[in-house]
């Protein structure tokens, strides 16, 4: 092993001072997940967001296109949004657009909650709403839960109705 290939690698790992880890350092630790850079940079970006992102939006917002600014590449996304899964932090949602959609779960175990999926913006949230753990049938095993609602989010609508009111107005002037 080379020490140019250490030199680089440490670059990349946050060094381990657990009494000054950071609450989003301590989330992944707690998980059993080594809090680098990248891992730490992804968990944040999916924090800030409403709503549900595929691993094109994260490339979008992680891969430059000047290859010397780059600051992740595909693979690390995928794998880090595999192992994240895997960990119960995030959770996959299959809104019926044919194209994985990823958000933050709330708990360790099998998230339970509805999610929204606007037809007209294309966005899919997570909502509060959860099913009671009482409500599904004895003696089965679920081992995944896609529950998505389908409809029109509220921008959108402010946004239909503002249209629809500039419309009318525009309509109005044109009998005068």
């Amino acid at each position: 092993m080379s020490i140019w290939w250490l030199k680089e690698y440490a670059k990349n790992v946050v060094p381990f001072n657990f009494l000054k880890m950071t609450k989003v350092e301590k989330i992944l630790v707690d998980r059993g997940i080594r809090p680098t850079k990248m891992r730490l940079t992804i968990y944040k970006h999916l924090k800030r967001k409403v709503y549900a992102v595929t691993l094109k939006d994260m490339e979008k917002a992680f891969i430059k296109k000047n290859d010397d600014n780059k600051t992740a590449d595909r693979t690390t996304i995928f794998r880090t949004i595999k192992l994240f899964q895997e960990k119960g932090i995030v959770h996959q949602i299959d809104d019926g657009t044919a194209i994985a959609k990823y958000a933050l779960s709330e708990g360790k175990y099998l998230d339970l909650h509805l999610h929204f999926h606007c037809t007209h913006c294309g966005n899919t949230f997570c909502l509060p709403n959860k099913v009671r753990q009482d409500s599904l049938p004895d003696k089965y095993e679920i081992t995944d839960v896609n529950l998505v609602l389908k409809g029109v989010c509220i921008k959108c609508q402010k946004a239909k109705k503002l249209k629809y009111n500039i419309d009318q107005s525009a309509h109005k002037n044109l009998k005068q």
